[in-house]
């Protein structure tokens, strides 16, 4: 179930921006890529206290499997693109300095298609090879704190309660007085090569078009409420003019167009993530019962009723599901991992390895499958098979954090002290808790053999977390 914070998002605003004109604002030049890519992960790492991601790695390597596919295509980049999903209804896209780019799960809700969603990310992509972040910065120096704070939270709050409305309203005002938004310039400048970019990673371009329609059509039924993707991202009428322009003049491109992972089932994984169990619950029925033999609502179903806590009934939807598509390795994967929380590690591995065979080849196995396989074996005792498994996803999505206690726990279990020190160590230090981190760092160094990347790891994070700021 979701945890909903208390913590207002302007917080996350008076932070960002304290730490922006406090270290980076100054004279009339512009941020250099290294100071860019600083800020970038100063901002990061206080949204990390306010914000709540989506940490599934299903939908994430989708994510991950798009942008860079995208980026890919467009050359050298002085950035280390990250992509990153936030829970919040409203469909949002936006990047901050350095490479870092979020979107929402309302975003994925509201998309057709996968082709939409690359529309998104290679515009996106766009405006940070574009240096358009940076010139945004620079522009902001004129404003105070409290308006700047006031413009980032509009970016990123979504169309909840009067908190978030008011917040929106302010920075529609101040945006349309300092252009603290991006400008025309900037959008058709990433709107050209964002459309450049898809075509080369193999996407349907007019995907670009068709998701501004839908917000274009969204501004319009809920004026004069202003979707928040409108706030950074204006003049939409106009860009979509230029877009319609460019491919009829340009070369069409003629599918198959590519595709990375089933967007329906990622769509449903977005809705069931960000409603409320029971609301999903009541959508996803609705749906069964309207289209009773339709696998993707009942998967939908499946998830919510996992993410409401009823094990019981997720267990039976996707067993439905699997009675009318019996290798169904996404039906497979969450019928194995409702198992491993119901309690029963055996089915759990019976289902997840079935997943995994039924797979195309090795890399398109879902990382979400060998963590919990990887989990059904642990809890059994066998570490030999679930070492390599938790290696793998470790390897593929270092970003999940969760993989690192695992292990920590696996490497001490099986006697090899020195790497279960610092799985652990790396463990807590994504998680923010620096003491245990440098007591498990330090303890792993007195393990690890001298010249092993493991030991220079544990010396160089160890260096990282004692350095001054």
């Amino acid at each position: 179930m979701a945890i909903r914070r208390t913590s207002p998002i302007w917080i996350v605003a008076v932070l960002v921006f304290s730490l922006l004109l406090g270290s980076f604002i100054r004279g009339a030049s512009a941020l250099t890529t290294e100071e860019e890519k600083k800020l970038g992960k100063k901002i990061l790492l206080e949204m990390e206290k306010h914000v709540e991601w989506v940490k599934d790695p299903t939908i994430q390597v989708f994510v991950d499997r798009i942008g860079y596919s995208i980026v890919r295509e467009g050359g050298p980049t002085p950035f280390e693109f990250k992509f990153y999903v936030i829970k919040a209804q409203s469909p949002n896209a936006f990047a901050i300095p350095g490479g870092y780019i979020f979107v929402t799960t309302g975003l994925f809700v509201l998309a057709e298609n996968e082709q939409e969603i690359a529309g998104v990310l290679s515009h996106e992509i766009s405006h940070v090879n574009g240096r358009h972040i940076d010139q945004m910065i620079e522009r902001s120096k004129r404003l105070n704190i409290a308006t700047l704070a006031a413009l980032i939270a509009g970016a990123l709050v979504g169309r909840g309660g009067s908190g978030s409305q008011a917040v929106a309203v302010t920075t529609m005002a101040a945006a349309e007085s300092v252009m603290l938004k991006y400008t025309r310039e900037m959008e058709t400048d990433a709107d050209q090569n964002g459309l450049y970019r898809m075509i080369k990673a193999g996407y349907d371009p007019s995907g670009m078009i068709t998701f501004l329609n839908k917000i274009n059509r969204m501004s319009l039924s809920t004026a004069p409420q202003v979707p928040v993707y409108l706030l950074t991202h204006p003049a939409i009428e106009s860009r979509i003019a230029l877009l319609e322009n460019l491919m009829q003049t340009g070369q069409k491109p003629v599918g198959p167009f590519k595709k990375v992972g089933n967007f329906k089932r990622v769509q449903s994984m977005a809705f069931a993530e960000e409603r409320a169990p029971d609301v999903a619950v009541n959508h996803f029925e609705s749906m069964v019962k309207t289209n009773p033999q339709d696998v993707d609502e009942i998967y939908g179903l499946g998830l919510a009723f996992k993410k409401m806590g009823r094990l019981d009934k997720s267990i039976e939807v996707f067993q439905s599901g699997l009675s009318l598509s019996p290798k169904d390795p996404d039906l497979l994967r969450e019928l194995g991992i409702v198992y491993f929380l119901s309690g029963k590690p055996d089915r759990a591995i019976e289902n997840l390895e079935t997943a995994r065979s039924v797979s195309v080849a090795d890399q398109d196995v879902d990382l979400s499958t060998l963590y919990y396989l990887g989990r059904g074996y642990q809890e059994k005792g066998d570490f030999g098979n679930a070492l390599p498994l938790f290696l793998k996803v470790q390897k593929e999505m270092p970003e999940f954090i969760d993989v690192y206690h695992n292990l920590g726990s696996v490497y001490g279990r099986m006697g090899q002290k020195g790497l279960s020190h610092f799985y652990f160590g790396r463990h807590f230090k994504l998680i923010g808790e620096k003491n245990n981190a440098l007591l498990h760092l330090r303890t792993a160094i007195e393990w690890l053999e001298r010249g092993s990347p493991e030991r220079e790891e544990a010396q160089r994070e160890i260096k990282e977390l004692t350095s001054p700021k």
